[in-house]
């Protein structure tokens, strides 16, 4: 059928979310003739024919520096803005259009164009949607990089233009990979770019002159080609399958008589197969690296060319003889590590110095720093699953300052952003959306965990091993007994340092430590948000409810990883228990005006590779929180943890299937829907479905401190929150919870028992001893005994709201490596032997100084500031040394700023506090600013020796009498000085 132009006359409401016109455009289509010359047919907002004078486009010929063409003229207006549709039979197969333009005048918006699926007056109809924006881009219609409730459609820039010049535009899009590619001026502008919506034919291109103040639109008559290019292949899988190889796998192209495919790596050609062949084992990669691919389908071609959709036989190819498709949506990998850390052959006898139960990322950073530091580990998991949350759907760091975190979460960071950098390319789509390392697919997350774990000597891994029970001599654990899911069997692993890393604190109970679920009272602790709250959806306003506490725990989730991406997406099936009535609210609030995309019912977080970290978002209708489905999981056996876990899992998918299929919702939103589903080269053995529920909060242990709310609050504006020496890491994200009551459908915009506190929470410091069990408890959770060589850094020792500070991976991979470290020098400060049994290991008399010593020469962050200096760094370890001792009032250290007077005096003689002694007398000086002088005089009077001496110690280079210090430099001299006399 030859193309066929009409023109759509639509309102701004029906731009965004009227119903779909294609019937009625089709139907004023019948009445013409297929010929090749184009007629025009206006349709108004309700989609009737309007009169032919009433025309906003007016035929023209176009002058530009390409040569004349018929084309067309209209202007930008902010009412009734027309659509030029060009339709077609619709198609999957690839389509081709050119056109010239003149780009806008500087601050006016230009043309709008795109392919659609249908009428082009519904988002979810919209293939693609570009425009040519005021700010000197091409801009792309996009859901953006969050998306939650109340969300609304963005616009992304995808490439520069210059102002009042004449563009050639060329757009090729693949239906069958739901992505485009576009050129201006003959030049590629980007990689490919995905569809608004993976519409999965396409059968009208459109052009538009919405959204302006009249700018005048240029525009030549658009050439729409089909089929001229084949088919792109599709799901494009890279899998690691040795230390030397990885394994491409895809599907083949929709198009018929492919001749061979080729497969790039990093952008470069380096094989082409035959067209029957869909795997290809790459061999030329090395362990270590990160490689990238894609694969594209060639075809001959007729050597006539095809020009509309009446150009061939309807599977031929009309073109350029050996046509080569757009490439596949890319895929990287790294090749396996040269060793496994896995144990194949259990020892005869197992005996550690350092026992890590549980593969999440606090266990893993606590194996990887005892073993670094020179010790044999075992880390311990129940499944094969290894990483808990960062690999099991978790990939948007939840973090408010960067600078808050360090150590191993940091080198975890640097391979994350090393493996995007290195796969795809410096400033590629891939490395930009992977945010330095913050945001990541779930399988990279994986792959960088493993290869951590692989490259750490010392350290062996244990999968497929359930705790069961434990072995204790008065307050030591000398063992665990593990359940071997593989053979079947039980035995006996020993050690001498025990860690808890499991989410659920199984060891820590075991071994009798006492702790706590649920809720505090508002009065126990002084906490103002404990107890009841209730959370307004539409206000954002907390009110409280009775201040007693309970045994409620804020609701679990699954965190999904969902893409549109139309090759790489997994439908949703209905979950074996599906009960629509269960979110049968959803469907009010539709009606209501109150959602009006399905997305909006999740939280989506962009990913790499266009992904979505899908959460929970609390508005008036039910979510992927699966509220008071939770409460008996804490202390739950595992057969009753595992039936929780698939309600949770049927719950979330039920959710899903609702939204794609009820059909009391409108159908553009069902469609919407349907473009959505679970990331199809995700979780690949368990059905594309994480494997971890996230368990937000559990068990927490009572330790040697408990960590509340005010905690994390300081007392004046400005201020630090309260300051502990025992600083291991820092807790920055603000105190939060999910809600913990299901909602009242009477009251459907308040959670109870949901908060989020970013006005009250401040940076805070997390002390070693919420680490640290012991036996002291009230009431029932006294029940217990001290266990001396058990350190716990998952479910630490906490209120419920001061645990909503310290439930994130970035902290508690830094109490993984605070645990793992304090293991070390557990072992190393070992008190002597009085008889000849074994001597006790306590993980209580560990020297709070050495510990952060150790940290921060391994780049761990135990203070907050603003400005803090580099890592690596001796000011880096001195500023956060001595304000967790209470030298600095504020976030800001000014490192690099002079010393004045009164900080020197407050610093001298908070030092002299310090190590005990009493001040030789109160600091002054006649300067403003003291000299080097000044500063050795005081510290030589106070340790009542010579000030050549004090410089000597110290090691004080290039001293000049007279000059300044900055701040960061006499932290320095102290921190030097402190090792010296500690």
């Amino acid at each position: 059928m030859p193309f066929v132009l009409c023109e759509a006359v639509l309102s701004k409401s029906t731009q965004r979310g009227g119903r779909c016109m294609r019937s009625l455009f089709l139907a004023a289509l019948s009445l013409l003739s297929p010929v090749v010359a184009l007629a025009q047919v206006e349709v108004n907002e309700e989609g009737k024919p309007v009169a032919v004078q009433d025309s906003q486009w007016q035929r023209a010929k176009i002058s530009t520096p390409f040569g004349v063409f018929d084309g067309w003229r209209t202007q930008t207006r902010t009412q009734n803005p027309h659509y030029l549709a060009f339709w077609f039979e619709p198609t999957r197969r690839a389509v081709e259009v050119s056109f010239v333009v003149k780009a806008p005048p500087k601050g006016q918006r230009g043309l709008t164009f795109g392919l659609s699926y249908g009428a082009p007056t519904h988002w979810a109809n919209e293939a693609v949607r570009l425009a040519l924006g005021g700010n000197g881009f091409v801009l792309q219609r996009d859901v953006g990089n969050w998306f939650t409730w109340r969300s609304r459609f963005s616009w992304l820039t995808v490439q520069p233009f210059t102002f009042e010049q004449w563009l050639k535009v060329r757009l090729v899009a693949d239906p069958t990979i739901g992505a485009f590619r576009l050129w201006l001026n003959d030049k590629l502008t980007f990689d490919l770019l995905p569809f608004l919506s993976p519409v999965p034919q396409i059968s009208c291109f459109f052009l538009f002159n919405g959204e302006g103040t009249g700018t005048a639109i240029e525009v030549g008559e658009p050439e729409v080609k089909i089929g001229t290019l084949p088919n792109a292949p599709k799901s494009l899988q890279v899998i690691p399958v040795g230390h030397d190889r990885l394994l491409l796998r895809w599907q083949s192209s929709e198009t018929p008589k492919v001749r061979t495919y080729r497969i790039y790596r990093r952008h470069k050609l380096i094989a082409e197969v035959p067209a029957d062949r869909t795997e290809w084992v790459d061999k030329d990669v090395r362990s270590g690296e990160a490689y990238s691919y894609f694969v594209t389908a060639v075809v001959e071609t007729s050597a006539t060319g095809g020009k509309g959709q009446g150009a061939g036989k309807e599977n031929e190819l009309q073109g350029e003889p050996n046509a080569e498709s757009l490439p596949s949506w890319s895929d990287a990998a790294m090749p396996l590590p040269t060793r496994s850390p896995i144990v194949q052959k259990r020892p005869q006898v197992a005996r550690y110095d350092v026992v890590v139960v549980g593969t999440t990322p606090a266990g893993i950073a606590a194996a990887i720093s005892a073993a670094r530091l020179g010790h044999k580990v075992a880390l311990v998991e129940r499944t094969t699953h290894i990483g808990g949350m960062m690999t099991g759907g978790l990939s948007a760091t939840d973090r408010r300052y960067r600078q808050a975190s360090g150590g191993l979460f940091a080198e975890f960071l640097r391979r994350v952003e090393g493996f995007y950098r290195q796969a795809y390319g410096e400033n590629s789509p891939q490395h930009r959306a992977c945010r330095d390392g913050y945001l990541f697919e779930p399988k990279v997350a994986l792959q960088v965990f493993w290869h951590m774990l692989a490259e750490t000597q010392n350290l062996d891994l244990y999968l497929r091993h359930e705790l069961v029970g434990v072995l204790k001599n008065d307050n030591q654990i000398v063992a665990v007994l593990l359940h071997d899911k593989t053979r079947g069997t039980r035995w006996k692993m020993e050690g001498s340092v025990f860690i808890d890393a499991t989410y659920e604190g199984d060891l820590a109970a075991m071994a009798g430590v006492p702790y706590r679920v649920g809720r505090e009272g508002r009065h126990e602790f002084g906490e103002e948000y404990a107890g009841e709250v209730f959370w307004d959806s539409r206000t954002r306003e907390i009110t409280f409810g009775s201040p007693e506490g309970d045994k409620k725990v804020q609701a679990y989730n699954y965190r999904l990883t969902l893409t549109k991406r139309a090759d790489n997406r997994s439908l949703i099936a209905a979950p074996p228990d599906y009960d629509p009535n269960r979110y049968a609210e959803i469907v009010e609030r539709v009606r209501e005006g109150v959602l009006w995309h399905p997305m909006e019912v999740v939280s989506l977080v962009k990913l790499p590779q266009q992904k979505f970290d899908a959460n929970n978002t609390p508005g008036p209708f039910p979510s992927t929180d699966f509220i008071g489905a939770n409460y008996d999981y804490p202390e739950a056996d595992w057969h009753r943890r595992e039936q929780i876990a698939r309600e949770h899992r049927n719950y979330i998918l039920g959710l899903l299937y609702f939204l794609q299929t009820d059909l009391r919702l409108p159908n553009e939103f069902r469609v919407a829907a349907q473009h959505w589903g679970l990331a199809a080269d995700e979780f690949l053995d368990n059905e594309n479905f994480p494997p971890q529920l996230y368990v937000r909060e559990a068990r927490r242990i009572i330790g040697e401190y408990i960590f509340t709310e005010n905690d994390a609050r300081s007392v004046f504006a400005g201020r630090r929150a309260p300051v502990h020496e025992d600083s291991i890491a820092v807790a920055e994200y603000p105190i939060d919870s999910h809600a913990t009551t299901p909602r009242d459908p009477n009251k459907p915009y308040l959670h109870e028992g949901f908060f989020y506190l970013p006005q009250i929470t401040v940076p805070s410091h997390v002390p070693y001893r919420v680490m640290v069990p012991t036996g002291r408890g009230t009431g029932d959770e006294g029940r217990g005994k001290a266990v001396d060589n058990l350190l716990v850094c998952g479910a630490v020792s906490a209120t419920h709201i001061g645990f909503g500070t310290l439930r994130l991976e970035p902290v508690w991979m830094a109490l993984g490596q605070a645990a793992g470290t304090a293991a070390h020098l557990a072992l190393t400060f070992l008190p002597r032997p009085t008889t000849h049994t074994p001597r006790p290991v306590s993980v209580r008399t560990v020297p709070f100084d050495q510990l952060q010593r150790l940290l921060l020469k391994h780049g761990q962050v135990i203070a907050f500031f603003h400005d803090l200096p580099p890592a690596g760094t001796e000011e880096f370890e001195a500023v956060q040394f001595f304000a967790v001792r209470g030298f600095f009032d504020t976030y800001e250290v000014k490192a690099n700023e002079p010393l004045d007077e009164g900080a020197a005096k407050k610093i001298l003689h908070r030092f002299a506090e310090l190590i005990r002694l009493p001040l030789p007398y109160a600091f002054g000086t006649a300067h403003k600013q003291p000299t080097q002088s000044d500063i050795l005089r005081w510290l030589a009077a106070l340790l009542k020796c010579s000030t050549d001496e004090i410089a000597q110690r110290i090691r004080i280079e290039n001293f000049r009498p007279d000059a300044t210090l900055t701040r960061g430099q006499v932290c320095v001299w102290l921190y030097r000085l402190w090792w010296l006399i500690r």
